[in-house]
This record gives C-alpha cells, sequence and structure tokens, in this order.
C-alpha cells in the first residue's frame, strides 16, 4: 500500500511507501540515503522557501506558527496520488493524533494515509519527543541523521489500524537550525555559524546591502554549500560559495589562514569557524566585493 506527492508543475509523481527504506552500506550515513520520505520533505521545504534566508527586508524574524503556515501553504501546491491535496491531509499539531481527529477525516476523506509535519525537541529511532508532551511512538522508525541534536522537522505517514486509531507507520527527521527558522542544517555547529551569516547580514540591510543565504535542496537531500548572494538595490555586486563538512579537494590560504576549496569556495569547519577565520573571510570577502562596485 502506498500513496505519494506529485507535484503540480511537473507530471512525476514521488511514492510514499509504508515500508522504510533499506539499511546504509556501512560506512554510509543515514541522511544521505535518499528516502522517499526524505525526499517528500525536502521537496515540501523548498517549496515553502525555507531553504532560502533572504534580506530582512524580505522577510523578518518569524515565529513558528509563520514558519508552519509557510509549510503547510505549500502543501496545497502538492498533490496526492489519491486525488487530495496534500494540505487537506497534513497537520502540524499531534493533538488531532491522540484525540481521534486525525483517523476520522482519514475515513471520511477515503483516503488511506495521512501525514503529520512536527516540530521535535529531539528524536529518537522510534519516537518523536516534545519536551514536556507525551513522546510519539512510531510503529517502524525514523529515518534521517538522528545523532544531530534537535530542533528536527518530522514528517510522518499516518494509517488507521482496524480498531480506527490513527497510527504512525514511519518518518523522517530533518535538523533544523531553531523554532523560529527552518532552514535545514547538517551539522550542529552549522547553526552558530549560521547566526554568524544572519548577524552579518543585517548589519549589510543597515547599508542598504541585501544579503540572502540559500542551500540547494535535492532529491539527495541538502547540499554540501551555502550561496550568499550580495545585492544593492538591482545590483549584484557580490556572490560567496561556503562549502560545507564531506567535501574534499581543501587547500590553505597562507595570508588569512583560509581553507579554500579548489573552486575558490571557502571550504567552512568548527576549527575555522571557532577561530574567526570564517568571520575573517566573511568580512574580507565582502569588502572586496563593495570595493569592486565604488563603495
Amino acid at each position: 500500500m502506498q500513496d505519494g506527492f506529485a507535484r503540480i508543475s511537473a507530471p512525476e509523481f514521488l511514492s510514499i511507501s509504508l515500508d522504510n527504506a533499506l539499511p546504509p552500506l556501512p560506512g554510509e550515513k543515514p541522511e544521505r540515503i535518499a528516502s522517499d520520505l526524505g525526499r517528500g520533505l525536502w521537496s515540501l521545504m523548498a517549496r515553502a522557501g525555507r531553504n532560502v534566508l533572504p534580506g530582512p527586508a524580505h522577510r523578518s524574524e518569524l515565529a513558528l506558527t509563520d514558519e508552519l503556515d509557510a509549510l503547510v501553504e505549500a502543501a496545497g501546491q502538492v498533490v496526492l496520488t489519491s486525488g487530495h491535496r496534500l494540505s487537506e491531509l497534513l497537520w502540524t499539531r499531534s493533538g488531532p493524533y491522540w484525540n481521534g481527529a486525525l483517523a476520522r477525516t482519514l475515513i471520511l476523506q477515503q483516503a488511506r494515509q495521512g501525514f503529520l509535519l512536527l516540530l521535535a525537541q529531539a528524536v529518537a529511532p522510534r519516537a518523536v519527543l516534545f519536551g514536556h508532551a507525551s513522546p510519539l511512538v512510531v510503529e517502524l522508525g525514523i529515518e534521517g541523521d538522528l545523532d544531530l541534536p534537535g530542533p528536527h522537522l518530522v514528517l510522518l505517514v499516518c494509517t488507521v489500524d482496524p480498531t480506527g486509531k490513527a497510527v504512525a507507520r514511519r518518518g523522517y527527521a530533518q535538523a533544523i537550525k531553531s523554532a523560529r527558522c527552518f532552514m535545514p542544517v547538517g551539522a550542529a555547529f552549522e547553526r552558530d555559524a549560521l547566526e554568524a551569516l544572519i548577524a552579518l547580514r543585517d548589519k549589510l540591510d543597515c547599508h542598504g546591502v541585501d544579503c540572502m543565504i540559500m542551500r540547494d535542496l535535492g532529491e539527495d537531500g541538502l547540499a554540501r554549500q551555502w550561496k550568499v548572494g550580495l545585492r544593492r538595490e538591482e545590483t549584484i555586486i557580490g556572490q560567496l560559495r561556503i562549502v560545507l563538512p564531506g567535501d574534499a579537494g581543501i587547500a590553505e590560504d597562507g595570508e588569512m589562514g583560509a581553507a579554500m576549496a579548489e573552486d575558490g569556495a571557502y571550504a567552512l569547519t568548527p576549527a575555522n569557524f571557532e577561530d574567526g577565520r570564517f568571520v575573517a573571510w566573511l568580512e574580507r570577502e565582502i569588502g572586496k566585493n563593495g570595493a569592486a562596485n565604488g563603495e
């Protein structure tokens, strides 16, 4: 039994199976497995623009409800193979799961599956943890990089058992920056590095420079780089690329002690973030771009 996502703008379908993906090969990180449920979550996050941090003028600091509302709105553009829009069978709170509303809706809509999209404080192999609320047990387990500390955004596929009760069958967890910023992260230190980028972005905004931070999301998950675009009014004044751990081809720049990837992008590591080399490189590159554009 399976249901699936279909992008309205494209004819292909992404099936959502009730069975978990095959386990990773020895030495392969679980978040790199192209899980069908993971692809569905990444696609939804990309549709909602949660992989982009625009300048403050375009998107101020959001609340949790704003982040979730953006995902629900994006779910309205996704059609399940049952013919329902995803937003019709998607819940962003666990209450309807516990009080029976989710199960009743699936029965009335004659839908085989429904989905929970939840913010989790932490994730265990078979449970979503919410702090003070009761854990939500997942029958077949949760995929993703569960070793990363929370918060996580978790997509769960649910069915109704013979007694009429909702059952969370399986899930996929994606670590995010915070409850107010659903930008996906692939390592714990990336949250601090994003804070540094956001602080710099806000300073640039005071000088009339719009700074956008983006991370591509594809079928294989998170891209291993951030793209930073700098714009003054309608003029692009700079583009920077920051390569995240996991990529090869790194050399040392003697002048600044900056690790550079082969194509000139900055190779960010926990070490060069903590000792200040990353921020120094950012300031130098932004200064060079400003000077080149007469600033």
